[in-house]
């Protein structure tokens, strides 16, 4: 006779909270049963957006990935190493002289 694996605990049984688990897991996958994702969908979308990854399963099969949203832009970083290794140009005009000759040509 084949025994039958049980997926949830059995009741009475507390299983750890959804914070204490991501708590435990930082920086590593959430791994959640459907039923539980449909009771913590705030508390996941909490986790996916701090940057976790959370992978609901149904039936023990991974079947869905919450992931952070990221920008499609990315934002400005100066290469002060690039703009320092960069020669002086002797004889260039002066940074203030182009700023007053556009602010003059606006006028």
């Amino acid at each position: 006779m084949k025994r039958k694996v049980f997926k949830y605990p059995p009741a009475g049984v507390e299983p750890m909270a959804l914070q204490e688990t991501a708590t435990a897991l930082e920086g590593a996958e959430l791994v959640v049963n459907v039923r539980t994702a449909k009771d913590q969908l705030s508390s996941l979308l909490e986790e996916a957006a701090r940057g976790n990854e959370v992978i609901i399963t149904s039936d023990g099969q991974p079947k869905a990935k919450l992931v952070p949203v990221r920008s499609r832009r990315q934002s400005f970083r100066m290469d002060w190493e690039l703009l320092r290794s960069q020669p002086l140009r002797r004889g260039a005009p002066a940074a203030e002289g182009l700023v007053r000759e556009d602010r003059d040509g606006r006028a």
